[in-house]
């Protein structure tokens, strides 16, 4: 019988609808497949297995949207026979087993939201020839039809998903696939996480697949499912009864839904009355409504307009807004945690930052009389922010994890790391610490201003919010021990600004996280990002052990002749290493010297350097202000200038408008004085813009280093004569400026990696250092490039000196990020 393990399976693992109908999934046994893309028999012309009972079960998710095609085919061309399983889920909500292209004959009508909201539901048919009947069972649910052509035995084509010219494939998630024929059982647990060949649950290999999505991946890896950019606040939330997030400001909401993947735009019919500034809500799962709320916003209550509410509520339904409370709390709180009790209907913030105090009040604020109530102090607690809290699905205990903060509340004497839990008693709001736990030497992290419990954990999501590019990771930790471990792989998060932030959420029909986060370009503008992962959600570990593939056993065959090679190309390795080693001794020579400076010059990579026309130093005429100016005026010059109101707004943002109209004018007439000491440039205000108009012989080493870029006219040597001054901006870091140094590094990066790759393939290992030296000014932790050096330098014969920079490496490394790499 080991004969039947031939089995041709065409086989589809929730692949798209579109991708289906373009590419089709493929499961073929490599001893007859040609190309991946012919059909077989399920048995060899000469070594056919004939069958007399058929059976094939398997655990299949439907889609969440509705889509309509065949999940599979059963052929035996010889004998005339072609059945097909038909899927319908546009509303109509059927599943067929046809005749192909004769009858209909079992037609069986489903509730297909209480089928996804079961998850992983039974499917079976089964072929008894010898009764000529052929039986579906879907979850439990038992169809029999007499079928009198069918022949006394078969011997099948089993095919899941694109068959023939039968391209229409929904996006069904199979697993646990058995094939049963008498005593006969043959198990594929679809498990693995990649790769085309396909083993079954002796690790035997069975078959291949083209075209495969191994779901397992979605355990592991973050989907970045959508993201909506404002220009005005706004404020984020997730409705998992609906499976959608929401994204607003006071005029617009968009909708996205996780189920179908599309972005929705509606106006509201009036004006939020809450004037939406750090965009914090929450949503009533009961009243289906959403809540916006801001805790502080007015020093002086007189200056507040009567009609400004400080909450309100959303119908989600007829997108009208309500307003549900006047008062403002004494403080404004950054970084709070919060809940929504709906047991007792009531939502709770604790801790935050504000008037340079950290807090450990806790605030109920009362969804039945629309008023805040006596704040509570949790005396047990330490006054905190960046702290995450969550509560259990019973509605008993609420949980408080983490932040920063110290004993005493003040801000002015410092603020320590806090690895704590407490435990809320919501019947009497009391509190309790269960544990603390030591992080060690990892880096310091914070939480995520929310939790999830779920059995003996919690989880949330942390990251050190000291780096401006940083990561969140899913840890869980044990609510009886603290004992913690991190799941899945990273998010990428950029916290310059106080109000980023980011929120977990679970959503137990579909069995996922999901996670919001919202970063900021500035205080108003903001891209808000979403992401989901399956569960179970593997650690790095689990998953590197389900991504073991079994070993090849042809590859001891191989193992010989492979042997063979290597000893007959021993002596021409041999040549080609005395080779190699001329070709570095040739390419040592090689060396990077730093241009002389030029007269009529303005330098802003390194230090900024300025030389008037008698090449003399006059970086000392340009004040800090004056520098700005220079680097603002040089960002805008391709765009033809920056206009006087930007560069007032960029230059003193908060100042009135009087002032900065005379510091402009002041700034300008300096900047004219000094540009009189240079010749080839200028500084000119046309049609409401200011910009330089430079001609020979002023040069830039910013501008030179944008010609050659953009019109591709560099070679590694005119870029690093650039490059070898030091970062870009290296002593301006006004906040104007950022935007500037990011997107100058951005361009920069994959150039500088392409010149790496050249000049190492060339082995032009000092000019790869050069050029390794000038990433990592821009990307201290960039690992390719470090993995660059190390391989430079060690061929280059600097073996210590590569073990010095490896363990200096390493060691920044784990502080920045608290793990190790390893290099490629």
């Amino acid at each position: 019988m080991d004969k039947i393990l031939k089995l041709l399976l065409l086989l589809l693992f929730s692949v798209s609808y579109a991708h289906s109908r373009a590419q089709g999934l493929r499961f073929l046994n490599p001893i007859d497949s040609i190309n991946g893309r012919t059909s077989y028999s399920v048995f060899a012309d000469d070594e056919k297995v004939f069958f007399h009972q058929l059976d094939i079960q398997f655990d299949m998710l439907l889609p969440r949207v509705g889509e309509v095609g065949y999940i599979l085919h059963v052929v035996d061309e010889e004998k005339g026979v072609n059945f097909n399983i038909f899927y319908d889920g546009r509303g109509n909500d059927l599943i067929e087993l046809n005749e192909e292209g004769k009858t209909t004959l079992i037609r069986r009508r489903f509730n297909r939201q209480g089928l996804l909201d079961k998850g992983w539901i039974s499917f079976k048919v089964s072929f008894n020839l010898d009764k000529h009947e052929i039986y579906m069972n879907i979850d439990g649910q038992k169809q029999t039809v007499l079928v009198q052509s069918l022949p006394a035995s078969l011997s099948p084509r089993i095919v899941f998903g694109r068959f023939d010219y039968l391209i229409e494939v929904p996006s069904v998630t199979i697993r646990n696939l058995r094939i049963r024929s008498g005593e006969a059982n043959y198990f594929f647990p679809l498990s693995q996480s990649s790769g085309n060949v396909v083993f079954d649950h002796q690790l035997k290999k069975v078959g291949h697949v083209d075209n495969p999505y191994w779901s397992i991946n979605d355990c592991y890896h973050w989907q970045r499912l959508s993201e909506m950019k404002f220009q005005h606040n706004a404020g984020a939330a997730f409705d998992f009864q609906r499976h959608l997030f929401y994204g607003y400001t006071r005029d617009t909401l968009l909708i996205y839904n996780t189920d179908n993947r599309e972005t929705t735009c509606r106006v509201f019919p009036q004006k939020c009355p809450v004037d939406v500034n750090l965009g914090m809500n929450f949503i009533d799962p009961r009243s289906r409504k959403l809540y916006t709320y801001e805790v502080y916003k007015y020093d002086n209550l007189a200056d507040r307009p009567q009609d400004e509410a400080s909450i309100a509520s959303l119908d989600l339904n007829t997108l009208e807004w309500t307003p549900e409370c006047y008062t403002q709390l004494p403080t404004q709180l950054h970084h709070h945690g919060s809940f929504v009790d709906t047991l007792r209907n009531r939502f709770c913030i604790f801790g935050g930052f504000g008037s340079m105090l950290y807090s450990r009040q806790l605030h109920v604020y009362n969804l039945d009389n629309h008023q805040w109530q006596q704040p509570q102090n949790l005396q047990a607690c330490t006054p905190r922010y960046f702290t995450s809290m969550g509560i259990d699905s019973l509605s008993r205990y609420a949980y408080i994890f983490g932040g920063m903060g110290n004993e005493s509340g003040n801000q002015s004497i410092g603020r320590h790391y806090l690895y704590d839990l407490y435990r809320i008693d919501l019947a009497n709001d009391s509190a309790v610490r269960m544990w603390t736990i030591d992080w060690g030497k990892r880096q310091n992290i914070v939480p995520v201003r929310n939790l999830v419990v779920m059995g003996g954990y919690f989880y949330t999501l942390c990251y050190p919010e000291a780096l401006s590019d940083s990561y969140l990771r899913l840890c869980r930790f044990s609510i009886a021990d603290g004992s913690m471990e991190m799941l899945g792989d990273s998010i990428p998060i950029h916290s310059d600004k106080i109000a980023t932030n980011a929120n977990i959420y679970y959503d137990p029909v579909v069995d996922k996280f999901f996670v919001c986060v919202q970063e900021f370009t500035d205080d108003i503008s903001s891209t808000i990002s979403f992401y989901s992962i399956q569960l179970p959600v593997l650690s790095d570990a689990q998953f590197a052990e389900v991504s073991k593939l079994p070993a090849d056993r042809r590859l001891c065959y191989l193992a010989v002749a492979l042997l063979l090679i290597v000893v007959a190309s021993v002596w021409m390795l041999y040549h080609c290493y005395r080779k190699r080693k001329q070709v570095i001794a040739n390419n040592e020579k090689i060396d990077v010297q730093l241009p002389e400076t030029k007269p009529n010059a303005i330098y802003v990579f390194g230090s900024f350097c300025a030389f008037d026309r008698k090449n003399r130093d006059i970086s000392y005429l340009f004040t800090d202000k004056l520098r700005e100016l220079t680097c603002v005026l040089l960002w805008y010059h391709k765009q033809g200038g920056v206009s006087s109101k930007l560069l007032g707004t960029m230059l003193w943002g908060d100042k009135p408008a009087d002032k900065i109209k005379n510091s402009r004018s002041v700034l300008i007439n300096h900047m004219r004085k000094v540009l009189e000491e240079m010749d080839g440039i200028e500084l000119v205000y046309t049609d409401g813009y200011y910009h330089f108009v430079t001609s020979h012989p002023f040069y830039c080493d910013y501008l030179d280093c944008a010609r050659q870029i953009f019109t591709e006219q560099y070679t590694e040597q005119s870029l690093l004569g650039i490059l070898c001054r030091g970062k870009f901006l290296l002593t301006q870091d006004a906040p104007s400026l950022d935007q500037f140094k990011s997107e100058t590094e951005r361009i920069l990066k994959p150039v500088i990696l392409r010149m790496i790759k050249h000049t190492y393939a060339s082995n032009e290992l000092k000019l790869t250092l050069y050029l390794v030296e000038a990433m990592l000014h821009i990307d201290p932790y960039h690992v390719d490039s470090f993995s660059y050096k190390i391989k430079s330098l060690k061929r280059l014969g600097k073996v210590y000196e590569a073990q010095d920079a490896s363990r200096a490496f390493h060691e920044e490394y784990i502080k920045a990020f608290g793990e190790d790499f390893e290099l490629k």
